[in-house]
């Protein structure tokens, strides 16, 4: 089981070099029709599609690790 204060570090590191590797700031959120193409586009094997939703949805994931 990990201590509170590396658990702490570990999140604040994984916030920072997410927000450092995408040049400084998030991408913006993807409207709802370009998140379905890209849900449809991912079902039908397109590796882009999965990558383009993962990286528009940084912004959550460092909110979760910056609220935990």
């Amino acid at each position: 089981m990990l201590s509170p204060v590396l658990l702490l570090a570990l999140s604040n590191m994984l916030f920072f070099a997410l927000h450092i590797t995408t040049i400084g700031s998030f991408p913006r959120p993807l409207s709802r029709e370009e998140e379905l193409d890209c849900l449809k586009r991912m079902k039908e094997g397109d590796p882009e599609a999965k990558s383009k939703l993962i990286e528009h949805n940084l912004r959550l994931v460092a909110h979760i690790i910056k609220k935990g």
